[in-house]
């Protein structure tokens, strides 16, 4: 035996890169392993076999890939060094002399000793298929998985897969050990994170037996070696039987039952679910088993306990550890109340705060495999006293006063917070002199540029400074004395109206002034008096610039650039409208308006006014031809005719609606709504409101004609039509619709979409292992189909695009249907 084992390792060390897992399926030995890394000591990994038809007596070795080894079933194991390590668990069963021996055996790599914090934890639902025979959806739960980081699924039949979810048909039914294996990829510096985990699934044919056996367990937070066992078989009739196995001898028929198992090691516990099928003497049998691991509780020996004194900076704290049985490679944890926290023996913490803290010591014996967690913690109050802050804010501002007789006055306010009238306040100006006023003024010899500055110094109750110091400085910039008063006057051309002249009006002590001129259109001139062509009629804000050495003065005019006045044969050009309550009355106005000109309309009924603008009441509807006729001289003068149609005005006591719904044959859940009306409608408000309403069903309100609307879910709804006609007039019709079927859930999946935001073209990616025919829409927020679009797909990689430059800009739903898939995604649409 141990030439065999030893001949084994040498071979596994040598080939640790083929060997991934080996089992003896006739005897039902499947062997499996999963590794977690303690969170406080990261080379420090406890390995559990998660093998299947293990029984006490058999054989166990595991290999480290570090040179060490073990024969523990579940061993906790210290790598001296940080790197990757090939693993490996070896089970060879006891069995009778003289028939075939057992061996199984599983290799994975680690990493250990990493140093960055782990948070990644493997988890992962499985549910079969109800509609593919052997079939099996897996689905990822693992905590601290993200995009990029890779995944491995090993379905237990020699087959894998590389997909954050994955579906798999199994060849032919049974129990399968499913693995899934989570890497979180690490910089450069940084060791990846690493977690797996492994479940066993029972894999049966639609066919012939949809029953399905399993549960979970949980051990008791106050006994160890009690396990409550909770039946989480799906679709349980009453008929069905129950039965437990608890891999110690003792049975169960109870639905979930509470099993107290008197001696440490591992133990295989079954549930047999039993269901006599109508018309089959044949049952239908299922049956799930896990490993339990029982540690009886063992005696704690750890007492935990210290002091603490304050140290001589504010806020420090030193704490001792007096703790008693305490040993090497035990656990501490310190918490002090305000988040932060250490894993040294002995301590220290800074406050920022002062107050009442609970300060806590926790201790946990790191034991071997086979004993219970020996935890134990103890807390104390401290209170923590800090100096007040020191929350002073130095500040101020300043102006220049020019209308003293000393122009270069400085006025300085200040702002500084919180400021008490006993603080010490010095100011110094830059020019050599200073200030203990709380609010100086200052007069300036000399132009220049100066650094003022502020020190203000807080005093206690007692009149005594403080350490609470703050300063702040600003520059400060003397100019010239400065007497330029800019002035300006402007015309327009007579003949060009957009030429305009700017006359510099502006009286000064000396020719030696620098002239600019900005005109409000982006454009500049340098010369004493400027003159300026627009491009465009409109409003400008002109300024003229003056600059004598340092002294720069302003002047700004809002000026409006007239636009030429139109051609006289455009003068008598105008529109109608009609009023919305009354077809018969129209208003007309003239697209031009001048005070200098005289208007004459005539109605085409015989009638005709004077007025600028009219408003004309037609006696009936008909056709009616209306001039007017513009006057401003002998030599500009025009008219022009126009024929107008007066409706009749709609009589609200006559107007119906009503609606059809037409639903789609591929989708009963996809309406058409179609207004029906014996009169134009103007306007169609929609409103669906499910009957009786619940929480998240709030009414849908359509601003559309004649949508298309898909209800998500069955029930009765009520539907109204608010219609709005010529006139004013506003009819409302409603009508209760019974919608038979909810959409199909179970086959939702994420869809990836680009770009997002999208302005143009929006495009989602799809992978297809047959072809199928690819249906694509997309809703608004009122679920309302906006645009569509029919694609045949082909085996591997699919782009679905269509076009959404017409939208308006907001948010959509993309839905393609394809198959039994039905994939959703939000995108926005941007201008």
């Amino acid at each position: 035996m141990k030439k065999l084992f030893t001949l084994l390792f040498f071979t596994a060390a040598i080939f640790s890169f083929k060997i991934q897992a080996q089992t003896a399926s006739n005897c039902g030995l499947q062997v499996s392993f999963i590794s977690q890394s303690l969170g406080s000591q990261p080379n420090v990994v406890q390995f559990t076999s998660t093998s299947i038809g293990y029984a006490p007596g058999d054989t166990i070795h595991w290999t480290f890939g570090d040179g060490s080894a073990s024969d523990q079933l579940n061993p906790l194991h210290t790598y001296p060094n940080f790197g990757t390590y090939q693993v490996c668990l070896i089970i060879r069963k006891v069995v009778p002399l003289g028939t075939t021996p057992c061996l199984g055996y599983s290799c994975h790599s680690i990493v250990a000793g990493t140093t960055s914090p782990c948070t990644l934890s493997a988890s992962f639902t499985s549910q079969q298929s109800t509609s593919t025979s052997n079939g099996f959806y897996f689905t990822n739960t693992s905590t601290g998985f993200a995009s990029g980081d890779s995944i491995r699924w090993n379905f237990g039949d020699g087959t894998f897969a590389y997909t954050p979810n994955a579906y798999h048909v199994y060849a032919n039914p049974g129990t399968y050990n499913v693995c899934l294996w989570v890497k979180k990829n690490g910089s450069a510096t940084t060791a990846p994170c690493i977690s797996e985990i492994c479940h066993t699934v029972t894999v049966t044919s639609v066919n012939s037996c949809n029953l399905q056996a399993y549960y979970s367990f949980l051990y008791d937070a106050n006994q160890s070696n009690l396990v409550h066992f909770t039946n989480q078989s799906p679709g349980l009739l009453a008929t069905d039987s129950v039965y437990w196995t608890f891999g110690d001898g003792s049975t169960s028929t109870d639905a979930n039952p509470n099993h107290v198992y008197t001696a440490n090691g591992t133990y295989t516990a079954c549930i047999r679910i039993v269901r006599h099928v109508v018309g089959s003497t044949v049952p239908c049998v299922r049956e799930f088993c896990k490993t339990i691991a029982i540690t009886l509780p063992n005696p704690c020996n750890l007492h935990p306990s210290f002091t603490y004194t304050n140290g001589t900076s504010a806020g420090v704290v030193y704490f001792n550890n007096t703790s008693s049985g305490y040993a090497t490679g035990d656990s501490v944890t310190w918490t002090f109340g305000d988040g932060g926290i250490s894993h040294d023996y002995n301590t220290s913490h800074v406050y920022t705060a002062g107050g009442n803290y609970t300060v806590c010591l926790h201790l946990k014996r790191n034991t071997l495999s086979g004993t219970a967690p020996c935890i134990r913690d103890t807390c104390i109050n401290i209170i923590v006293t800090l100096p007040p802050p020191c929350n002073l804010i130095a500040g101020f501002t300043w102006y220049r006063d020019t209308t003293v007789s000393t122009p270069n006055t400085y006025h300085f306010t200040n702002t500084s917070t919180p400021l008490n009238s006993t603080d010490s306040i010095r100011w110094t100006f830059g020019d050599g002199t200073s200030s203990n006023q709380a609010n100086p003024n200052h007069v300036y010899a000399q132009p220049g540029t100066y650094n003022v500055c502020l020190r203000v110094q807080q005093r206690n109750n007692a009149g005594v400074l403080t350490s609470c110091v703050k300063e702040i400085c600003h520059t400060v910039v003397v100019p010239q004395v400065c007497n330029l008063t800019p002035s300006f006057t402007w015309h327009a051309d007579s003949l060009v109206f957009r030429k305009i002249y700017f006359t510099n009006t502006t009286i000064t002590p000396t020719t030696n002034v620098t002239v600019t001129w900005y005109f409000g259109d982006g454009a500049y001139a340098t010369s004493w008096n400027a003159l300026h062509e627009y491009a465009q009629p409109g409003t400008y804000n002109v300024c003229l610039r003056l600059q004598y050495g340092t002294c720069v003065t302003y002047q700004c005019h809002t000026i409006i650039v007239a636009a030429p006045p139109v051609p006289c044969t455009q003068l008598a050009n105008f529109h109608s409208v009609s009023t919305s309550a009354n077809n018969t009355n129209v208003a007309f106005v003239p697209d031009n308006i001048y005070t200098d000109v005289q208007y004459t309309w005539t109605f085409g009924d015989g009638t005709g006014t004077h007025s600028v603008t009219a408003s004309h009441q037609y006696g009936s509807p008909g056709y009616y031809t209306v001039c007017l006729t513009a006057y401003r001289n002998n030599d500009c003068a025009a008219t022009s005719c126009r024929v107008i149609q007066v409706l009749p005005t709609v009589s609200c006591n006559n107007t119906t609606v009503s609606y059809t719904e037409v639903r789609d044959s591929l989708n009963p859940n996809k309406v058409k709504f179609t207004a029906l009306a014996n009169a134009p409608v103007l306007d169609q408000l929609w409103t669906i409101t499910r009957i009786p309403a619940t929480a998240g069903t709030a009414p849908v309100t359509i601003h559309s004609n004649n949508p298309t609307y898909i209800f998500a879910d069955s029930g009765y709804y009520n539907v109204c039509l608010r219609a709005t006609f010529a006139g004013g007039c506003i009819r409302e019709y409603c009508r209760t619709i019974h919608i038979l079927h909810p959409l199909p859930i179970s086959t939702v999946c994420n869809l990836q979409v680009y770009p997002n935001p999208a302005s143009g073209v929006i495009n989602a990616l799809v992978t297809l292992t047959q072809p199928v025919t690819l249906n694509a829409y997309i809703y608004n927020t009122a679920n309302v189909l906006v645009a569509q679009k029919v694609q045949q797909g082909v085996v591997g990689s699919n782009t679905v695009s269509l076009n959404i430059a017409t939208l308006p800009s907001g948010v959509y739903t993309f839905r393609l249907v394809y198959g039994n898939q039905v994939c959703y995604a939000t995108f926005i649409k941007q201008i």
